[in-house]
C-alpha cells in the first residue's frame, strides 16, 4: 500500500519539478530578470523544484528507509529540506504579488521587515525541527506524524496567503484584467492543493497546484512579449499606459523624465528609415546605460520616457544633465555624424499630472523646437491640451461665433464683402486667437467641423439679411485644403448650401495653397467644379510660404489676396516696393482680381490706389466684428 501511494506522490512530484522547470528555463531565455516582479518569481519557481525535487527523494526514501540507517537519515533530510523551503513559498508569494501591483515600492523599509517577522519565525521553527521535531517527525515504523510546528507554518502561510489575496482586490483597478485574472487563478488552484493536501494528508497534490498556477503566472503575468517594443526591446506604448495608470490609481509618487527628439521627421526623411531605426537603436542603448531598461519606455516614434520612483528623485537632476550633454553633441550612424535635437523636460505624478489622458497627451504630443526648456514646453503643452479640449467642447455645444471683416472697392470704397472669420471665447480660457487653435483643429482632424460650421453660419447669414438687398457681393469663405482633397467633399460643400436654397455667387471660397505637387491633380478638378456651379474662387496668402507660382496657374483663380507682409515691406524698403508692385502686375496680367490684406493707413491706401488692385481690406476699414455689428456697418 505504501509502495503505490508513494508511487503516486513521485507522480505528482516528478510533474511539478518538471512544469517548473520549463517555466524556469523559459523565464531565464527570455531575459526576464531585471525587475523585482522578475526576481521573485524565479525564486518561487526556484522554491517549488527544490520543493519537488526533496519529496521525490522523501518518497523513494520513505519506501527504502527500511533497508539501512542511511536511508533512515536520507528521508529525514530530504523532507527537513522540504519544509526549509516550503515555509518560505507564501511570504515569496506575497512578495511576488506585491511586486507585481507595485505595493513594494510604496511601502518603506521598516514595515516590509515587520511584514516579514512571522517568515522568520516559522523558518526558525523549520531549521530547528531535526533538534525539537517542532515541525514533523517518523516512528518507529518509518511513519510520518505532523506536530504543532507544522500547524504554525500552515497558520502562517494563511496570512500571508490571505494578505496577498486582499493586495490583489485592493489593486484591482490598477491591474489588467488579465493579470487580476491570472492572479486570482494561481490563488484558487493552489487554494485547492494545499486545502485537499491539508484535509487528506496521503494526497500531496499541493506542488502539482502550485506548479500549475505558476505556469498560469508566467503566461498572463510574466510574459511581456506585447508590452516590449521589438527593436529597442524597451517597454512599449501599451506598457507605458499601463504602468503609469497603476501608478496613479495606487497614488504612487514618480517623476517622469520625458526626451522627445524634435527633428525626427526630418531626419527620418533625410537618413532613411532604416537609418533612423538604427539611431533610436543608439538613443536605447544610452538611455539603459544609465537606468535599468524596466524603467524606460518608448511610446511613440520620437518620443522617450524614464521613469524614477520617489526614492530615486535625487537622482534626476543629474540623469537630465547627463542627457542634455549627450543630445548637444553628434551621433555617429555609418561614418556619417547626425545631430538629434531633444527636448527634455520632467513632470511628477501625482504631483503635475494627475491622469492617464494628460499624461498621454504629453506623451504623444510633437513639441515644436521654439519650446526650449522644461517649464516652457510644460506650459505649450498644457496650454495645448486645454486648447484642444475647449475645440472639442466648443464644437459639441455651439461655442463659436463667426466675425466678418468687411472687404471694399479700390475705387470708391463701396463696400464689396467681407470675410467670414472664426472666433473662439471659452467660459475658462477666454478668448483664443485662431492662429492658435486652427492648427491644433487641423492636426487633431476637427477642422472639417469648424468649416462646415462657417458655411452653415454665413449661409444662414445670407439667407437672412443680404440675398434680397444685394448690399454686397459674396461673403469670402476659408476652406481646409485637407477638407478639399477629401472625396465626396464637392458634393458635400454643394449639399450645404443647396440647403439654404441661396445664390451660389455669394459665396467666395478662400484657399490657402498648401498642397505637395501630387495634390495638385485633385485640387485643380475639385476648383473647376465649384467655379462650374457659380463659386468663385480666391487664393489666400500670396505672397508667404505657403502660396507659388505652380498654384496660380493649375487652380485658375478668381481673385488672389495679396498677404499683408508684402504691403507692410513694400510700405519700409525699396526692395519689398518693387516686389509688391511686380506682383500686382503679374497678377493682372494673368486675368485675376487683386484683394490685399492688411490696409491699415492712408499711406497703404494711396499706395495701393497708384497701383490699382481691386479690393482693400483690413483695419482702415474695419476690424473683423460679430454679426449684429457687420449688419449696422452695411446699414451706414
Amino acid at each position: 500500500m505504501i509502495l503505490i501511494r508513494n508511487q503516486l506522490h513521485i507522480a505528482f512530484f516528478t510533474a511539478a519539478l518538471a512544469i517548473t522547470i520549463s517555466i524556469l528555463l523559459l523565464t531565464l531565455l527570455k531575459r526576464r530578470t531585471e525587475k523585482a516582479q522578475h526576481r521573485w518569481f524565479l525564486f518561487l519557481l526556484f522554491i517549488i523544484a527544490f520543493n519537488s525535487l526533496s519529496q521525490i527523494f522523501t518518497a523513494y526514501f520513505e519506501i527504502t528507509s527500511s533497508e539501512s540507517i542511511y536511508n533512515q537519515y536520507l528521508l529525514l533530510l530530504s523532507q527537513n529540506t522540504y519544509f526549509i523551503f516550503h515555509t518560505a513559498l507564501c511570504p515569496a508569494l506575497y512578495n511576488y504579488v506585491c511586486s507585481v501591483t507595485g505595493k513594494n515600492r510604496r511601502r518603506d523599509f521598516i514595515s516590509g521587515m515587520l511584514l516579514q517577522v512571522p517568515f522568520f519565525i516559522t523558518e526558525i521553527i523549520a531549521l530547528s525541527n531535526p533538534f525539537t521535531n517542532w515541525v514533523f517527525y517518523y516512528d518507529s515504523n518509518n511513519v510520518f506524524h505532523r506536530n504543532t510546528g507544522e500547524y504554525f507554518i500552515y497558520w502562517a502561510a494563511i496570512f500571508y496567503f490571505v494578505l496577498a489575496f486582499f493586495e490583489i482586490l485592493f489593486s484591482w483597478k490598477a491591474l489588467t484584467h488579465r493579470k487580476s485574472v491570472a492572479l486570482i487563478y494561481f490563488f484558487f488552484i493552489v487554494f485547492i492543493g494545499v486545502w485537499i493536501q491539508y484535509k487528506f494528508i496521503n494526497i500531496r497534490c499541493e506542488l502539482l497546484a502550485e506548479a500549475l498556477g505558476m505556469m498560469g503566472a508566467m503566461l498572463a503575468v510574466e510574459n511581456e512579449d506585447d508590452r516590449i517594443d521589438a527593436g529597442t526591446r524597451l517597454y512599449n506604448r501599451r506598457a507605458f499606459q499601463m504602468d503609469v495608470h497603476n501608478m496613479l490609481v495606487m497614488n504612487e509618487h514618480s517623476t517622469l523624465v520625458f526626451v522627445k527628439i524634435l527633428n525626427a521627421n526630418k531626419l527620418e526623411r533625410i537618413a532613411r528609415s532604416s537609418n533612423y531605426d538604427l539611431l533610436i537603436l543608439s538613443c536605447a542603448e544610452f538611455f539603459k546605460s544609465l537606468i535599468p531598461a524596466y524603467q524606460i519606455y518608448h511610446p511613440t516614434r520620437e518620443t522617450f520616457v524614464l521613469i524614477c520612483s520617489k526614492n530615486e528623485s535625487s537622482l534626476v537632476e543629474k540623469l537630465i544633465t547627463t542627457i542634455e550633454n549627450r543630445f548637444s553633441n553628434i551621433w555617429e550612424l555609418n561614418d556619417s555624424a547626425i545631430k538629434l535635437d531633444a527636448n527634455i523636460f520632467q513632470m511628477s505624478i501625482p504631483g503635475d499630472l494627475k491622469n492617464i489622458d494628460d499624461i498621454m497627451y504629453i506623451s504623444d504630443c510633437i513639441v515644436p523646437s521654439s519650446v526650449a526648456n522644461n517649464n516652457a514646453t510644460i506650459e505649450w503643452i498644457m496650454r495645448r491640451s486645454d486648447i484642444e479640449k475647449a475645440i472639442r467642447k466648443n464644437i459639441a455645444n455651439d461655442g463659436f461665433e463667426v466675425y466678418y471683416q468687411p472687404t471694399v472697392y479700390m475705387k470708391d470704397f463701396k463696400l464689396h464683402g467681407a470675410e467670414a472669420l472664426i472666433r473662439m471665447k471659452d467660459k475658462e480660457l477666454g478668448y483664443i486667437s485662431p492662429e492658435e487653435f486652427i492648427p491644433i483643429a487641423e492636426q487633431i482632424g476637427m477642422v472639417e467641423q469648424i468649416d462646415d460650421y462657417v458655411l452653415r453660419e454665413v449661409c444662414n447669414f445670407i439667407k437672412e439679411n443680404i440675398q434680397t438687398n444685394n448690399i454686397i457681393d459674396c461673403i469670402n469663405v476659408n476652406l481646409s485644403v485637407v477638407q478639399c482633397l477629401k472625396p465626396g467633399f464637392f458634393k458635400h460643400i454643394t449639399n450645404i448650401v443647396d440647403e439654404y436654397n441661396i445664390d451660389h455667387s455669394m459665396i467666395n471660397f478662400e484657399i490657402t495653397e498648401t498642397v505637395g505637387a501630387e495634390d495638385y491633380d485633385i485640387l485643380a478638378t475639385v476648383a473647376h467644379k465649384l467655379k462650374s456651379v457659380g463659386f468663385s474662387i480666391s487664393m489666400d496668402d500670396y505672397g508667404t510660404g505657403y502660396s507659388n507660382m505652380e498654384g496660380i496657374f493649375s487652380l485658375d483663380f478668381n481673385v488672389i489676396k495679396i498677404d499683408k507682409t508684402l504691403l507692410w515691406n513694400a510700405e519700409n524698403h525699396e526692395r519689398g516696393r518693387i516686389i509688391l508692385n511686380n506682383t500686382v502686375k503679374m497678377i493682372h496680367d494673368i486675368g485675376c482680381e487683386i484683394l490685399v490684406e492688411g490696409v491699415e493707413t492712408e499711406k497703404h491706401v494711396k499706395m495701393l490706389q497708384d497701383l490699382n488692385v481691386d479690393y482693400l481690406q483690413g483695419y482702415y476699414f474695419s476690424k473683423p466684428i460679430p454679426k449684429a455689428q457687420f449688419i449696422e456697418y452695411m446699414q451706414k
